[in-house]
């Protein structure tokens, strides 16, 4: 069985390298080095990078009023969950769309969506931003 595992492993890898040999060498180096970059973030860096991606995603959705539906529920179900985690403040807010979805990101920033908010109870979305 091992052996089997062992065989098949080796195929894969054999497979996915075969692709590599029609990149550019200096594309190859690219992505290498990007890889090691994202792999070296400071903390501060990863904060500074989630400030300005939650920022652009607050700019693009429309975002409900804290004293909408949406935000009261949310900053009730937000407060059986405490206002930092490991340190660092969060940001509860609603994006007002259908998609079912809730993200959060290391600075703190934690947006649910109204969809989501539409079709679940208030200890489902604790889960959920829980897990976020």
């Amino acid at each position: 069985m091992k052996t089997r595992l062992s065989l098949s492993a080796l195929a894969l890898a054999c497979a996915t390298l075969a692709g590599c040999q029609n990149l550019p060498q200096g594309d190859l180096m690219q992505h290498g080095m990007m890889a090691v970059k994202a792999a070296t973030l400071s903390d501060a860096e990863v904060r500074q990078v989630a400030d300005q991606a939650c920022a652009e995603s607050d700019q693009q959705n429309r975002i409900a009023p804290a004293n909408s539906k949406y935000g009261q529920r949310l900053d009730k179900i937000a407060k059986a969950l405490g206002d930092q985690i490991d340190g660092v403040p969060v940001n509860y807010k609603v994006s007002l769309t259908e998609e079912v979805n809730a993200w959060a990101m290391a600075n703190g920033c934690i947006r649910v969506y109204s969809g989501l908010m539409e079709l679940m109870s208030d200890n489902e979305i604790e889960g959920v931003l829980g897990h976020e």
